[in-house]
């Protein structure tokens, strides 16, 4: 076993020593983390994606739907010509235009 100093020139040596020690374990740590994440990533690259799934379209799962939804539409489409006739807005302007007595 070292011997251990003594004064404040041993304490400030000690503390130097084990700065110096833990400062260099720091380096070596970091100086393994690349090559480690080189390992991840090459690992998770090689893993084969898994191929998507084809999502069907709301017409492909209710064809049925659909055909009820063509009717409507068209009956919209009626009633939306028969409502297209111009109407005369008069009563309405007659209100902001009337005279008060």
């Amino acid at each position: 076993m070292a011997d251990i100093p003594q004064g404040p020139d041993g304490i400030e040596s000690m503390a130097f020593q084990l700065l110096l020690y833990k400062i260099t374990s720091l380096e070596h740590a970091m100086q393994a983390i690349p090559p480690l994440l080189t390992k991840i990533i090459a690992q998770l690259e090689a893993q084969a994606k898994p191929p998507d799934v084809p999502v069907a379209t709301y017409a492909q799962l209710y064809p049925a739907l659909q055909e009820g939804a063509r009717a409507q539409k068209e009956a919209l489409d009626v009633m939306a010509e028969a409502q297209a006739v111009p109407q005369t807005r008069r009563p309405f302007w007659r209100w902001f235009t009337k005279e008060t007595s």
